[in-house]
């Protein structure tokens, strides 16, 4: 079996989320996701192994083992950070998912095989996000009531963790009016409005709202146009604009630098100093006092900069941090998920305790990981014997009646290429599931879906999701998982060769 080869287990990583993880428009806004170097030929350290070298590192009090723990405790913080000043910035060329923080920003088209941007494209989905600064003042968002599709607006904090979630699982169908206030505002809430506390000042929020094909984009703009986000002071004065920002503009021309994972560790040490930064304003989330106690103690700290700061030896010491805590990090992705019938999967991304790596290791590859109960993404590179999944081969899933995936949203098979970008196809079908036009049932009520390079023919061509000619990958999403789904008791499906 070639479960435990990297590349599959990396895969689960570009799949995990929901825009460079699963979706159109990426966390880390449009940069082709990383992928994971494949480590030297010594053994692979197990997720016991991981956790033991964490154990270890949270009661370390060498300045290498404080270093190695605050590089992979600030690389998420990092990396929101370096989004948030990119995707702001006046400086970078517009696009969805850029603009003024505090604002909103959407995206209108399903994308198609000519769309390079990211990984793992989806095209079940169309998104709205907003970067939040909440130093000055809550922000307004104004949900409207959608209640004949799947919706959701998934709240991340600077450090990663999913703190809220509004929509058809969190919040209902009927929409509201809510206020996203940050970890020191201690204002009225004005009447009608419900407050969402956010524990750290810089947070982001991800909206995604199903289309039911392409047919249905007008009927999604129509509910794009009456998503409303301002700040508190513009909404309560009634501005007819939703972009005024609540940071000042800044004058500089320069581009910040972009948050793409593999430049982090180059950054060397000032990277340390980033992580300062980045704490001002952005209390610990979860608190740690242990923690904070031992960053300080090698000059890490709110607006400590221990590039130039420290002495040789502590400066010595964080650059062996960087290296040991990369390794790690790496490690964790190398060993990210269970098997379940030849699908890679992970239930546990988007809410992360004190559980450092997984965290880093989740902002590396998956920015944006929702959690479970809101959406799970299976991903496979293998046939039901273990064996690459390749265009030169004609396969089936087949679902028994009443075992398609146990949804409460929706479900979907999308095909990648060897790239993890959709295949162009002579019936422009880059996934097929739940709302596909014309999709049919078997006479006793069981699903097959045909996939191959070349049309099974016109009986069969409505369940055909067409493969590229080379190896590929599929991602099964399912939005709203039924508990049986992340508990194992339903069995994902075989990818069955049958040619």
């Amino acid at each position: 079996m070639l479960i435990s080869n990297l590349k599959m287990r990396t895969a689960i990583i570009l799949s995990l989320a929901g825009l460079c993880f699963s979706g159109s428009f990426s966390a880390i806004q449009y940069f082709p996701i990383a992928q994971a170097q494949t480590p030297a030929t010594t053994a692979k350290p197990t997720t016991e192994d991981l956790s033991i070298k964490m154990a270890q590192l949270s009661t370390s009090k060498t300045p290498d083992g404080i270093a190695t723990l605050a590089y992979i405790w600030g690389f998420p913080l990092v990396t929101m950070e370096r989004q948030f000043n990119y995707v702001t910035s006046p400086n970078v060329p517009p696009m969805p998912g850029r603009g003024p923080a505090n604002s909103l920003s959407c995206v209108t088209q399903l994308v198609n095989a000519s769309f390079t941007d990211v990984v793992s494209p989806n095209s079940d989905t169309l998104y709205c996000l907003t970067q939040f600064d909440l130093k000055k003042e809550p922000v307004v968002l104004v949900v409207p009531p959608i209640n004949d599709r799947y919706y959701t607006f998934e709240f991340l904090d600077a450090y990663t963790n999913d703190y809220a979630y509004l929509g058809n699982r969190a919040s209902g169908t009927t929409g509201g009016t809510y206020l996203i206030a940050g970890p020191d505002w201690n204002g009225q809430v004005p009447e009608g409005m419900t407050k969402i506390w956010t524990p750290t000042n810089l947070a982001w929020f991800i909206n995604r709202i199903l289309v039911k094909g392409p047919s249905d984009l007008p009927n999604v703009h129509a509910i794009q146009d009456k998503i409303v986000v301002k700040p508190l002071s513009a909404f309560q004065a009634n501005t007819t604009s939703s972009l005024a920002p609540v940071t000042e503009t800044n004058a500089s021309k320069e581009v910040p630098i972009g948050p793409q994972p593999t430049l982090i560790a180059p950054t060397g040490i000032k990277i340390f100093d980033e992580i300062g930064a980045a704490m001002m304003g952005n209390p610990l989330s979860p608190p740690d006092p242990v923690l904070v106690t031992k960053l300080a103690s090698i000059g890490i700290g709110p607006g400590k900069t221990p590039s130039t700061e420290a002495n040789d030896t502590i400066k010595t010491a964080l650059q062996n941090g960087i290296t040991e805590g990369q390794k790690l990090i790496d490690a964790q992705v190398a060993d990210f998920g269970t098997v379940n019938n030849g699908w890679l999967v992970n239930t546990q991304t988007g809410v992360y305790g004190t559980n450092y790596l997984f965290r880093a290791a989740v902002a590396q590859y998956g920015l944006g990981a929702n959690i479970g109960q809101e959406a799970f993404y299976p991903v496979t590179f293998i046939d039901s014997q273990g064996k690459p999944l390749s265009g030169n081969s004609s396969y089936l899933i087949h679902f028994d009646p009443g075992q398609t995936p146990p949804v409460d949203g929706f479900w979907s098979v999308t095909m990648y290429n060897d790239k993890n970008l959709f295949v162009d196809n002579s019936i422009n079908r880059y996934s097929i599931g739940q709302y596909t036009e014309g999709l049919k049932n078997n006479s006793d009520g069981s699903l097959d879906i045909f996939i191959q390079n070349k049309s099974p023919g016109p009986d069969k061509e409505s369940n055909w999701l067409p493969s590229p000619e080379g190896s590929f990958n599929m991602v099964l999403r399912l939005y709203l998982p039924q508990p049986q789904a992340l508990n194992g008791t339903w069995q994902l499906p075989l990818v069955q060769k049958v040619g």
